[in-house]
């Protein structure tokens, strides 16, 4: 295995703190550092937390990561703005691309979502696309762009609207079949799965996996 780091940004999220859990149980990382803006009391051997202030994110050099999973994403619904979610969902996400491209970074994971195009009328998913544009243009040697559906776990607060669509998921899943398979709703636990084995691979250039390849892949 040699000496490897792992970093994740936004590990207090639903993805990123089941990454964490994950990547902690797998040993495959000497030292895994996650980057949050409150203290998340998880306290391992091999685990480094630092307490970022993301809006100067931008100031942070150079890391010695060999991997960076990048987990941050917000709601609209919750930033109460566009631009305010803009600001988690690009600007963050596309700096720490940058911070990974001038690094040893040989590997950058980001969590996009279904249906991404920056050249659509939907505004959550025409910043998505131009996100992942904007991370595709960096020289970093392996990026891994992960489109999932709906996400499904347990949060730490409640969103109705993402309960009542589980729910509806629920209802529609002898639906998911041959081409809506990708549509199906999708455990956190099997997306972190999915970027681990991603992280073993020999994978070179840019990779986009939409939400049913990432779950093939998961539950391997």
């Amino acid at each position: 295995m040699g000496n490897k780091k792992a970093l994740i940004a936004g590990a207090s999220g639903l993805i990123g703190k089941t990454l964490l859990m994950e990547l902690l149980d797998s040993g495959y990382y000497n030292e895994i550092e996650i980057w949050v803006r409150k203290p998340l009391g998880i306290i391992y051997q091999n685990l480094k937390e630092k307490i970022i202030d993301f809006s100067k994110i931008n100031e942070i050099g150079t890391i010695e990561a060999v991997h960076f999973f990048c987990c941050l994403g917000t709601t609209i619904k919750k930033t109460k703005s566009r631009e305010a979610f803009r600001i988690v969902d690009y600007n963050y996400v596309f700096e720490s691309a940058k911070i990974a491209s001038k690094s040893s970074c040989s590997k950058f994971f980001v969590i996009s979502s279904l249906g991404a195009d920056s050249k659509s009328n939907n505004f959550y998913l025409r910043t998505k696309g131009e996100m992942e544009e904007a991370v595709k243009s960096l020289s970093i040697k392996s990026v891994f762009i992960l489109r999932p559906s709906l996400l499904l776990g347990k949060r730490d607060e409640f969103r109705f609207g993402e309960w009542l669509a589980k729910w509806i998921m629920t209802l529609l899943e002898p639906l998911f079949i041959m081409g809506l398979k990708k549509y199906k709703g999708i455990k956190v636990s099997i997306i972190a799965r999915a970027m681990i084995r991603l992280a073993k691979s020999e994978s070179i250039g840019s990779t986009i996996l939409e939400s049913d390849k990432i779950q093939e892949i998961g539950k391997l």
